[in-house]
């Protein structure tokens, strides 16, 4: 995929993930179940999105990408456990939460399992962020649109997770939001993190389609 080709691609996403917010709030809240609902349209359509770009990377870039940038890999397939709430449904409660390791309800198995889990996530995070920040820096400088994806699919991240649950982060500081707002808010959440697999596949077709060996 080209540079050009892929500008296009992040701008009709974009696009179509505005119509699609438009179309969901300008719905009945009652009425939208079946796009926003656990396992609805938007949800699968997220899974398989991640896992279209996990096929994506194995097939191009074979046993020696994952070799040396495993950790790649390794984020497509949490972000898609995550999405299937992989994260929550074999445990007492999320393992992602702090009272995980704290309550006396969690069994001390679960405990292991899901510190094996967030020790996975940072390492993942160390090393792309010591083996690949000050490329991302300096591939935003010139406008790099490998770059430029990346910074998308974090600002996505970003802001779909401050809107996740925003009506009870907002009740912890005094903020009150009525249930509508909240709703639209929750049906906004839900169609960007849409967009985080579809930004993750269009900035990895540019790079593969750059790289000739592994850089």
């Amino acid at each position: 995929m080209t540079d050009r080709q892929a500008i296009m691609g992040f701008v009709i996403t974009g696009l179509l993930l505005v119509l699609l917010i438009m179309v969901t709030l300008s719905l009945e809240v009652s009425n939208r179940s079946i796009l926003l609902r656990e396992h609805g349209i938007v949800e699968l359509a997220s899974v398989f999105g991640y896992f279209w770009c996990a096929l994506f990377i194995l097939y191009k870039g074979g046993f020696a990408y994952l070799l040396r940038y495993n950790y790649f890999f390794m984020l497509v397939i949490f972000f898609m456990l995550r999405e299937l709430d992989f994260d929550k449904k074999f445990t007492t409660t999320g393992i992602l939460k702090t009272r995980f390791f704290l309550s006396d309800d969690v069994h001390f198995l679960e405990k292991i399992i899901g510190a094996l889990v967030v020790f996975i996530l940072i390492y993942i995070v160390l090393r792309i962020l010591f083996h690949h920040l000050k490329t991302f820096y300096y591939g935003l400088m010139s406008r790099s649109i490998i770059s430029i994806g990346a910074l998308l699919v974090f600002m996505l991240l970003v802001i779909s997770k401050l809107l996740d649950g925003i009506g009870r982060k907002l009740n912890r500081v005094g903020v009150e939001i009525g249930e509508m707002a909240s709703s639209h808010l929750s049906a906004v959440e839900e169609i960007l993190e849409l967009g985080i697999p579809i930004a993750l596949l269009l900035t990895f077709s540019v790079y593969f389609k750059r790289i000739k060996v592994l850089p």
